[in-house]
Order: C-alpha cells, then structure tokens, then sequence
C-alpha cells in the first residue's frame, strides 16, 4: 500500500517540499533579504550589519526585497536609489517612534 494513498500523508508530504525548497531559496542570515540584495545595499553605502538590517520585521523586509528587484526601476537606477532609500528612512522613522513609545507599534491605532 501506498504512503500517497492517504491525502493526509501527501499533503503533509507536498507541504514539506514546499518548506525545504522555500528554505534553501532564502538567505541563510535574513528572511527576505538574499546576498544580492546586501550587495546592491552595499552599492549605496548601506552596511549589512547596520542595526536597521537587524530590526527589520518580515513585512519591511519583503518590502525592501521588492523595491530592490523591481523591474520597472531596473534601467532607472537613481529612482531606485531614491525608493529604497526612502524606505529605508520610513522603517528607521517608525523605529525612533517605537522607541519614544515604549509598548506601542507605531501603526496601532491606540
């Protein structure tokens, strides 16, 4: 009898699959963020070991990830300069705010 003929089995072995071909994908220090990514930073003086590289939540990484690998800033790179910087500025911004108020997100509604 086949493991596959149990859904259950197959799913579970499918899901499996998907995290070790999402995990190998990733970078080995960042979520989001690949070697690549660090480098082009690195082309805009930006340090990978800058403490802003090490607060960054999933979401902001992701983010960035995105910006850096856009293709409609691809033959622009001024522009993408500008747009990672400045959303490298936003993230920085909302972490001084989280730290002038302790307990709190900056995008909470309280």
């Amino acid at each position: 009898m086949s493991c596959f003929r149990n859904p259950i089995t197959k799913y579970r072995i499918l899901i499996g699959a998907a995290t070790v071909v999402f995990v190998a994908s990733s970078s080995a220090s960042a979520f989001f963020l690949t070697d690549d990514d660090y480098a082009y930073l690195a082309t805009q003086n930006f340090v990978r070991s800058e403490s802003i590289f090490q607060n960054l939540g999933p979401r902001e990484e992701a983010r960035l990830h995105a910006l850096i690998n856009d293709v409609q800033t691809e033959n622009a790179p001024a522009i993408r300069t500008k747009i990672v910087t400045d959303a490298l500025k936003e993230f920085i911004s909302h972490r001084r705010w989280e730290e002038m108020h302790p307990g709190q997100f900056w995008g909470d509604p309280r």
